[in-house]
């Protein structure tokens, strides 16, 4: 929201003087701030320009004093009485105050302007007219003014610019001269430097001379002959052809003959795609084996009870486990002839064989 208030006098120029006293907008609706014009379609004005579409209605009244107590003249000006559809701007064309305020398309309060005017050099002093000028108002139109385009600020540094850019582009070659120059200068150079690098192709071989002598059998005034076939007699045309040749008669299969199904169409439907912690699988389960159930064996219903005897038990005796037999410790010797083998052992390390002798 702008809200500025001026306690002295401000000049927007030397030969016009003014002061604001309060401008209320809160939507910065001011594109051009208050400003002196001496030669505004021959009057001297306050201006004022506005941005948007915004501004469908202006309230304006002069006071001869700062209380704004008592208007001289009240005005209100709609947008379409002037053929426009908004409000492009305002001004104010006598010395005196005043408080102008302006309203959108529901009456709703966008903006005021409270201003004391006190150095116009030639008022028109008529604060109950607005003139109809093409910069204070608009239409909103969908099509697009060209022309504005050109009119917009800068353009012509813009055009000075695409100027500089055409300028800085090198002009297009002159591809005669250039194709004069490469037959005339580098595919000589590029010939000679290869035949530097490359060296000179051999002459090529002389021609055989001919065999003399040789027995031809007279092959050379034979001409082949071919038998006539009598084709060009016999009066085929394309025309006999079409109209003589037997008419092929056609036969419906018996069998019905077969459709070519669309083999996309034929693709079973896609199941939905599984959600975590669901346990229905949506049929990404077809084709699984069925389980089968297993019926274990199980023995036959018998009348009674089986006898199944008395368990066996370890017999109860006093009998002593074997021991060892007493033979005094003595290890037995090789030359006891009651171990087994005993008779093939070496007497002495340097006897030659196990025999003792």
């Amino acid at each position: 929201m702008l809200l500025v208030s001026f306690s002295k006098p401000f000049f927007a120029s030397a030969a016009g003087e003014f002061q604001v006293i309060e401008v209320y907008d809160p939507q910065n609706l001011i594109s051009t701030p208050l400003h002196y014009n001496p030669n505004y379609h021959g009057i001297d004005v306050i201006l004022v320009y506005f941005s948007g579409t915004s501004i469908k209605k202006v309230q304006f009244s002069d006071y001869a004093d700062s209380s704004f107590s008592n208007p001289l003249n009240t005005k209100v000006k709609n947008a379409s009485d002037y053929g426009w559809s908004y409000f492009n701007g305002f001004y104010f064309s006598c010395n005196r105050y005043y408080l102008a305020e302006f309203f959108g398309a529901s009456d709703n309060l966008l903006l005021r302007i409270k201003i004391q005017v006190t150095g116009l050099v030639n008022p028109t002093c008529d604060s109950s007219s607005y003139g109809n000028y093409d910069d204070m108002g608009g239409s909103e139109s969908n099509s697009c003014n060209s022309c504005e385009l050109f009119s917009c600020p800068g353009w012509s540094d813009y055009m000075g610019k695409l100027d500089e850019i055409k300028s800085a582009i090198p002009p297009a070659p002159n591809w005669n001269q250039v194709a004069t120059t490469f037959r005339d200068t580098i595919v000589p150079q590029l010939v000679s430097d290869i035949g530097t690098l490359f060296g000179s192709a051999p002459s090529a071989p002389t021609e055989p001379a001919e065999l003399s002598g040789l027995d031809t059998r007279g092959i050379e005034n034979k001409v082949p002959s071919m038998p006539d076939s009598g084709l060009d007699t016999l009066g085929f045309t394309k025309g006999r052809i079409e109209s003589e040749a037997p008419v092929i008669e056609e036969r419906a299969d018996p069998t019905g003959g077969w459709d070519i199904s669309d083999p996309i169409a034929t693709l079973p439907d896609f199941p939905s795609m599984p959600i975590p912690g669901e346990t229905d699988p949506k049929g990404w389960d077809a084709g699984k084996p069925k389980e089968t159930e297993t019926q274990l064996p199980v023995p036959k219903d018998q009348e009674g009870t089986p006898d199944t005897g008395n368990a066996p038990t370890p017999s109860q005796n006093n009998d002593t486990p074997p021991s060892p037999g007493d033979n005094g410790n003595n290890a037995p010797t090789p030359n006891q002839a009651d171990w087994n083998g005993t008779e093939y052992y070496k007497k002495h390390p340097d006897d030659p064989d196990g025999s003792g002798g």
